[in-house]
């Protein structure tokens, strides 16, 4: 049974929605093809490289979701001159298409930063760097009760009422509704010049601010009158705290050196860079997947012990031996590529039977000698 490519990526923008995408130019979601086709078969991965083109094309897989953007920064030309170039061109002569979930799958609960934690069976406690929170606002719509669970089904459809693991979130209330049709309008019920008075139900739900046009839209789509009253509120609670990075906590202190080697053998590294005293004792780290030497500082004021991320430069290791904290780098690849699998199982667990998620890892492009 084949699904749409929005359907998909609805889901996943679920996960990981495009707002929270902390790059100003990053190039989250369909970056290639239509989001109308149908899809049998869809391969995640985190990069796409040459190798995993043709392994798609040879597994006949119809769409490729990916972490890193394999188009990025923006582009000149399409031509097969450039290894990107040949991979967008077999992609649309595939009828391949192609979507990027970025810094947005960095700061979504349940994203890179969370799989990486798992993976090395570490406990998350809080964020690292937290940044700008989701805005919410609550939907106040009113309904003739025979569209009650209409109505609220289709705002539900756009994500409205999802908090934390929980969807369908509404409160609705019985009441009375009056109105009077006046001349030219075309009422569903009533007659004009008429006041009417209406047996009506009150839906109130939260709805984040990525989703309030998605949300708005089904509600009048489904909504029976000509004139749909409703209130649109915004909020000052807002439930959800997002941020790059996660504080941890071991079951049991360690040294510095042993919790290298566990990361080494975790994640399957032939080694990691490390800057700091080995035989430290550390009991509360942060992990960060990707680039995170410019959060050195946020890691010790936190009172984390050592952090595990990558990219980590010559000056940002003499920083984080000044400031006495461990930092262990196992390379980008390695913190970024336990997602691919997480996210993959997600997928399947939801379009169970309709759709086959498969993985594919592409080879890390770097090598220790």
């Amino acid at each position: 049974m084949a699904l749409a490519i929005a359907e998909i990526t609805k889901e996943l923008e679920s996960i990981a929605p495009k707002s929270l995408a902390y790059f100003s130019k990053d190039n989250n979601g369909l970056l290639v093809g239509d989001s109308s086709q149908k899809v049998n078969k869809v391969m995640v991965t985190l990069d796409i490289t040459e190798d995993i083109m043709e392994y798609a094309i040879k597994s006949k897989c119809d769409l490729i979701i990916s972490h890193h953007p394999i188009i990025f920064g923006g582009i000149d030309k399409i031509d097969t001159k450039s290894k990107t170039g040949r991979i967008i061109i077999k992609a649309i002569q595939n009828n391949i298409s192609i979507y990027a979930a970025h810094t947005n799958l960095d700061v979504a609960w349940g994203g890179v930063n969370d799989s990486l934690a798992k993976k090395l069976g570490l406990k998350v406690t809080g964020v690292l760097d937290k940044i700008e929170a989701s805005k919410y606002y609550k939907v106040v719509v009113f309904v003739p009760l025979d569209y009650k669970e209409k109505v609220l089904d289709a705002m539900a459809q756009q994500g409205a009422g999802n908090i934390g693991d929980y969807s369908h979130c509404t409160f609705t209330t019985l009441g009375e509704g009056t109105f009077k049709p006046l001349e030219g309008s075309n009422p569903f019920l009533g007659e004009t010049g008429n006041l009417e008075t209406v047996k009506e139900v009150k839906i109130e739900s939260i709805v984040s601010s990525d989703r309030l046009g998605g949300v708005l839209s089904g509600m009048k789509n489904a909504h029976p009158y000509e004139e749909v009253a409703y209130d649109v509120l915004p909020l000052q609670n807002n439930p959800d705290v997002y941020g790059l990075g996660r504080t941890t906590v071991l079951e049991a202190p360690i040294t510095s050196i042993e919790l290298a080697n566990h990361v080494k053998k975790e994640l399957n590294c032939t080694a990691v860079k490390f800057f700091g005293d080995k035989g430290k004792k550390v009991s509360k780290v942060a992990v960060l997947g990707g680039s995170g030497g410019s959060l050195i500082k946020k890691a010790k004021k936190l009172n984390c012990h050592a952090i595990i991320t990558s990219d980590v430069d010559y000056h940002q290791g003499q920083l984080a031996d000044e400031l006495d904290i461990c930092i262990i780098d196992p390379g980008h690849y390695h913190t970024e590529v336990v997602i691919v699998e997480d996210i993959a199982q997600k997928l399947n667990k939801v379009f169970s039977g309709k759709v086959d998620f498969q993985t594919a890892l592409n080879n890390c492009p770097y090598s220790y000698i």
